[in-house]
């Protein structure tokens, strides 16, 4: 019968000690990363935020039956009326440029009708047409 002995090994190493030092100092790097991150992420409030993603949010809101501002971000009047059974977010005074952003995007989420004119098909040229010199903007969420 053959018999196993063990060995011990003869490389013993004692565990490595950490300075509190150093740990301190890596434990406040890398809070200091993550409040850098989250400002970084979270930081931009509406000072910064496009006009036309403004007005996007505001209708939203408005159509969800929110608190409806007497005026949108761009300066004009803002009114959630019913109609036919829907309810209709009406932005008036809404310059070109933004008329063509936000018309576009709520345009996926609903029907578009600029200065009165419903379009049988919208482009961005078609909603540029009818932008021209400001608009009356009137979203139908779906």
């Amino acid at each position: 019968m053959a018999t196993k002995t063990m060995q011990h090994s003869t490389n013993f190493h004692p565990p490595h000690k950490s300075h509190p030092v150093w740990l301190g100092a890596g434990l406040a790097a890398m809070l200091l990363g993550g409040g850098v991150a989250l400002w970084l992420l979270l930081g931009r409030g509406e000072a910064e935020m496009d006009p036309s993603d403004m007005l996007l949010a505001q209708m939203q809101a408005a159509a969800a039956g929110g608190n409806v501002p007497a005026f949108h971000a761009l300066g004009g009047q803002l009114r959630a009326v019913q109609g036919s059974g829907r309810i209709n977010v009406v932005a008036s005074d809404v310059p070109a440029s933004q008329c063509v952003k936000a018309g576009w995007r709520l345009a996926k989420l609903g029907t578009v009708i600029v200065n009165g004119v419903l379009p049988q098909r919208l482009s961005a040229a078609k909603l540029s047409e009818l932008c021209e010199g400001g608009a009356t903007l009137t979203w139908i969420p779906d």
